[in-house]
């Protein structure tokens, strides 16, 4: 076995170092999920990825509307879409 993959029987169970080497060796995207579960979905943070800068910009945008401004925007991407799917059918 590699030496990085081993837990020491007598150290403290675990530890936050123990923990972070695991979490280093997460994709990205599932190591934002594990910051997002941990900080709670009221702490107003927004973790972003370096991936992909419009995606991010949207989802930070989206984050600051209240919940009626989030409806509104949703009905109105679906009211496009299907306009959208309408229009190529024809």
């Amino acid at each position: 076995m590699y030496e990085n993959d081993l837990v020491p029987v007598n150290a403290q169970a675990n530890s936050v170092e123990t923990i972070l080497q695991a979490a280093k060796k997460l994709p990205v995207d599932q190591r934002a999920e594990l910051v997002e579960t941990l900080l709670g979905e009221e702490s107003g943070v927004v973790v972003l990825s370096a991936n992909s800068h419009l995606v991010d910009y949207v989802i930070a945008q989206m984050n600051l509307l209240s919940s009626e401004g989030l409806a509104y925007v949703l009905k109105a991407i679906a009211s496009r879409i299907a306009a959208d799917g309408h229009c190529s059918k024809v």
